[in-house]
């Protein structure tokens, strides 16, 4: 059903319901709705004010078969009416779809089916300029409509001609001249203003750079000296790291340095240590001594001015080799002769080793004989069994 306004007319007299899923209205209709200016009304008190032409109330009525968008099921259909409008380019009618909601609150706009916009418009400079191309070759967007397949053939016509004019080595020049004004081309740069602080917070203006739709960024001479003062200042500041880094390197150097030679210096002087000849010579199975001689025992098995701590370490350490070692043999011989040379267990003289009941003292057991004991290889045996 086609709706004219006489149509309208009637339904707004009779109070009665009009729209219904799938109408047409016409222009008039369309412009009463939702273009037609407030107009002064009397209210009950005397006064006037300004009322829309239709008011809410009778836009619900006129609305009250129509279902309405369901916001529990946003999927589920809801009632439409439509109106045909033409393409400014291209001259055919297309219908477009009014909802409920639209018509209650008076919120369609042609505009909303006008979408020009660009993918990829990093700096939003195609798309504002554009639009001022549109309002040029086709009138404002809010009063006339262009079908989505003119849209899309002016938007790429007018991207290659824009891209066509970036590629020019002189737009920067053409913005800055007065040839620009009024071009819509000027809406593909935008300026940006820097400020210097002054001391007192001031901002002063220091110079405008210009930056392209497409990237490019150009400037004005006093910005130019700005960019050269701060390329200088940041050429000042890298020489100083640089010399900072240098200097910090040197110091490590030198620090290692400083390091290496008291470790070289503390070396030498645990080498020449009472613990450290102790442990040369008793401690170390290459070690050329004379285990038989009366005052090399003594010496390994009282030592004097020795570190017992280290000693212990070093022989645990290498307890393998601590056992091929002088100062074990020296303690193995007194305890077997402690033991007049017989397993303390069975007697027997053959075969004798020399075994320890607790490792607390290994290493150093020259300290504590009564952790050593002499057994022949069978009860050493035995005991280990244990």
């Amino acid at each position: 059903m086609l709706i004219t306004r006489d149509i309208l007319n009637k339904a707004l007299e009779d109070k009665v319901p009009l729209f219904h899923d799938g109408d047409y209205i016409d222009d008039d209709v369309l412009y009463d709705l939702f273009c037609a200016p407030a107009i002064w009304k009397d209210l009950p008190n005397g006064k006037k004010d300004l009322r829309t032409l239709i008011s809410k109330s009778d836009r619900d009525i006129l609305c009250a078969d129509m279902k309405g968008y369901n916001l529990k099921n946003p999927k589920e259909k809801f009632d439409k009416v439509y109106c045909k409008l033409q393409c400014k380019s291209c001259g055919e009618f297309f219908p477009i779809h009014i909802t409920k909601s639209q018509i209650v609150n008076k919120s369609f706009r042609i505009s909303d089916h006008v979408k020009i916009s660009i993918s990829n418009d990093y700096f939003n400079l195609f798309s504002s300029a554009f639009k001022v191309l549109y309002n040029i070759k086709f009138g404002n967007i809010y009063n006339n409509y262009v079908c989505k397949p003119c849209i899309d053939k002016f938007i790429s016509d007018s991207k290659q001609e824009a891209s066509k004019f970036l590629e020019r080595n002189d737009k920067f020049d053409w913005f800055l001249s007065e040839e620009s004004l009024g071009d819509w081309k000027r809406k593909l740069f935008r300026i940006e203003t820097t400020h210097f602080k002054l001391e007192n917070g001031e901002e002063i203006e220091d110079g405008k750079e210009i930056r392209a739709a497409n990237g490019d960024i150009g400037a004005d001479e006093k910005f130019k000296e700005w960019q050269k003062h701060n390329e200088e200042v940041r050429n000042h500041q890298r020489k100083l790291e640089e010399i900072r880094r240098q200097q910090k390197q040197d110091e490590e150097v030198e620090r290692d340095r400083t390091r290496k030679a008291n470790e070289l210096f503390l070396a030498r002087h645990q080498l020449n240590t009472p613990t450290q000849r102790y442990i040369n010579k008793f401690c170390n199975k290459d070690s050329d001594i004379d285990i038989t001689d009366k005052e090399i025992q003594r010496e390994a098995l009282s030592p004097e001015d020795v570190n017992y701590e280290a000693i212990q370490k070093h022989n645990s350490k290498l307890y393998r080799e601590y056992l091929q070692s002088p100062l074990w043999k020296i303690i193995s011989s007194k305890v077997k002769w402690n033991a007049n040379y017989r397993c303390e267990k069975c007697g027997s003289t053959k075969n004798l080793v020399t075994h320890h009941t607790s490792y607390e003292f290994k290493g150093i057991e020259f300290l504590a004989f009564h952790t050593l004991q002499c057994l022949c290889s069978k009860c050493h045996e035995k005991e280990h069994e244990k």
